[in-house]
């Protein structure tokens, strides 16, 4: 894990949350929650650049709902997380948006290479090698493809904006 301080994303033209699904190894068909789409969220529609920050509110009436961890390959091991997502850019292999969980810890492995910066809330995140980090509000990282990370969520949620991209 590679720690960095800012990020700011260009937007896109696909909203889909089948493709982060897809991504995990789940089916968006066989969890009935997602629906693709040709165009931005109708907010974001027209922008050419999205600004994701930590000094803005993230508007998360625009996130949709991602199903069971266990749909994207992840493994429960506290609590009833439930995950959510906006997606602003996927293409050939890439995608960027925001990402919300509740309250739980969850085991991933890592399907895409991701840099992400935490917008809201708190996470603690230990990768394979044991080494632990607790990120906040500002806080970035990288995290390889393939690699297995426990997310722990203690407060209420962490939101995130991401950049993920899968080879």
């Amino acid at each position: 894990m590679f720690h960095l301080d800012r990020h700011f994303s260009l937007g896109g033209a696909l909203f889909t949350l089948d493709g982060i699904l897809e991504a995990f190894g789940g089916s968006p068909a066989a969890s009935g929650l997602l629906k693709r789409s040709t165009s931005l969220p109708e907010a974001l529609d027209g922008q050419a650049m999205v600004v994701y920050s930590p000094r803005r509110r993230v508007d998360e009436s625009l996130l949709r709902p991602l199903g069971d961890p266990e749909d994207m390959g992840g493994e429960v091991l506290e609590g009833d997380p439930v995950l959510s997502a906006r997606i602003d850019f996927s293409e050939q292999g890439m995608m960027a948006g925001i990402f919300k969980a509740t309250t739980g810890k969850v085991r991933i492995h890592f399907p895409f290479t991701e840099h992400a910066t935490i917008l809201d809330g708190e996470v603690t995140l230990t990768d394979e090698t044991k080494q632990t980090r607790t990120l906040k509000k500002g806080d970035s990282y990288f995290i390889r493809q393939g690699q297995t990370v426990v997310w722990d969520v203690k407060g209420k949620h962490v939101i995130k904006s991401f950049f993920n991209i899968t080879r």
